[in-house]
């Protein structure tokens, strides 16, 4: 049997004819969007930070001696709604931080100046500071005035 010798322009037919299918087929799964879902889940991503509010009592002050007393915070995430019980506080001298983190990740801290009368120190403070933990927060909506948000 003698080989046959094919020409460049049938085996170029032979590689159309196999890829041809195959494009069709993925231009068609594109079209379904089969290849867009990931990116829409991407782009549907919660990035936004949850914001803690603090609330204050201007006339609230730590007199020497005294015992510091939370004042009152709430968390809240768009996507998570209450986030309040997530919320971490910690105490280091003068300043109490807040730190909270939702189910995206997104993670938001917040400080406050611990309210001290003339002549109190951070030191005199620190030794007994114990924060109790947080009374139940108001459902907040997107209407809450500027200054119970610590603004």
């Amino acid at each position: 049997m003698k080989k046959e010798k094919r020409s460049p322009g049938s085996i170029i037919r032979n590689v159309l004819l196999i890829l041809l299918p195959l494009l069709i087929v993925a231009a068609l799964l594109h079209n379904a969007g089969l290849f867009k879902k990931k990116k829409q889940e991407e782009q549907n991503r919660d990035r936004t930070p949850p914001s803690i509010f603090l609330t204050r009592d201007n006339r609230y002050f730590v007199a020497p001696g005294e015992q510091y007393e939370e004042e009152g915070y709430a968390a809240y995430d768009e996507t998570d709604g209450d986030i309040t019980k997530k919320v971490e506080v910690s105490v280091n001298g003068d300043l109490v931080q807040y730190k909270v983190q939702d189910s995206a990740g997104n993670i938001t801290i917040r400080f406050r100046n611990i309210p001290y009368e003339r002549g109190e120190s951070a030191e005199r403070g620190r030794r007994s500071l114990r924060l109790p933990p947080p009374s139940p927060a108001p459902a907040h909506d997107r209407t809450t005035p500027a200054a119970l948000h610590g603004f």
